[in-house]
C-alpha cells in the first residue's frame, strides 16, 4: 500500500511531459475535412428536404381546399 502511494504522488509531483511543449498549430486531419464536408453536405440536404416538404403542403393545401 505504502509502495502504491509513493508511485502515485510522485506522478502527481511530476508534470504531464506535454505540458511542457509549446502547442504545435497542425492543419485539419483528411478525416476531420470529410466530416466537415459530408455534415454541411447533410445540413444543406436536410434544409432542401423540409423547404420541399413545407412547398409541397402549402400547394396541396392550396389545391383541395
Amino acid at each position: 500500500m505504502f509502495y502504491y502511494i509513493q508511485i502515485v504522488n510522485k506522478r502527481w509531483n511530476n508534470p504531464e511531459p506535454s505540458a511542457n511543449k509549446a502547442p504545435t498549430i497542425s492543419k485539419p486531419s483528411e478525416v476531420e475535412e470529410v466530416n466537415e464536408k459530408s455534415s454541411e453536405f447533410a445540413k444543406a440536404k436536410s434544409t432542401e428536404y423540409i423547404r420541399n416538404a413545407q412547398q409541397n403542403y402549402y400547394l396541396e393545401r392550396r389545391l383541395f381546399c
